[in-house]
């Protein structure tokens, strides 16, 4: 559709007046304003509109420049040579990794058994995505989780926080990390957050087939490494 050498796949969407979503997700952060698709298309003619303005005629052999950037909304429509029959479909263009992480890994300052830790604002992070990232975020999966002795269990928290309910594109929020243990000994586990499509409060994507709406569009989860030494 878009490109072969990046990701993506058709779902059908009920919350919006069209007939089918185009998700495209490149491995890193591009310039989402300046976006020149390779489309391979079946019928007569394709035509694309901007926030829901007039359709114009895509050159497809030019290649022409689209600004994908948000809030803008890019939308296709292939007919047939009467125009008697189309389809329309919405292409959404992000990273697949829209949250990068200042540090990817962060220790805590040596810590009193018994005693919580707080590291509100410890380090930070950046949405490099194309879309708002709704906040807080919090996970509670962690893995290579490691304690001083087995039946442990993994003594961190951690939350991604900003001053606003949103980290628009290209804004940066705060890595709050929580810790706490009863024993002597070195801690580390990996964070894992798992980052949701949600456009203006609303899931857009909804599946026909599985009669449900859709969250997961093929972000990869964000990892954050975690150490801290316990001490008496």
């Amino acid at each position: 559709m878009l490109s072969s050498n990046h990701t993506f796949s058709v779902i059908k969407a009920h919350t919006q007046p069209l007939d089918s979503l185009v998700v495209c997700l490149f491995p890193s952060a591009v310039d989402y304003s300046n976006i020149s698709p390779i489309i391979e298309f079946e019928g007569a003619s394709i035509e694309y509109r901007i926030n829901n303005e007039a359709f114009h005629a895509y050159n497809v052999s030019l290649e022409e420049s689209i600004d994908f950037s948000y809030p803008n909304t890019i939308d296709f429509k292939v007919a047939n040579s009467d125009n008697s029959d189309s389809k329309v479909y919405r292409i959404i263009v992000d990273t697949e990794r829209p949250i990068v992480f200042n540090n990817i890994e962060i220790e805590i300052p040596d810590s009193q058994v018994n005693v919580s830790y707080s590291g509100l604002g410890i380090s930070t992070w950046t949405n490099v995505g194309n879309y708002p990232i709704r906040l807080a975020l919090r996970t509670t999966e962690y893995v290579d989780v490691v304690t001083p002795e087995a039946g442990l269990n993994n003594a961190f928290s951690t939350t991604l926080t900003d001053q606003s309910d949103f980290a628009q594109p290209n804004q940066s929020g705060d890595v709050n990390v929580f810790a706490g243990a009863t024993m002597v000994g070195a801690y580390s586990a990996t964070a894992l957050f798992n980052l949701y499509f949600n456009e203006n409060l609303g899931y857009l994507v909804y599946d026909d087939i599985a009669n449900e709406y859709v969250k997961n569009i093929g972000y990869q989860k964000a990892a954050l490494k975690l150490k801290g030494q316990m001490i008496e």
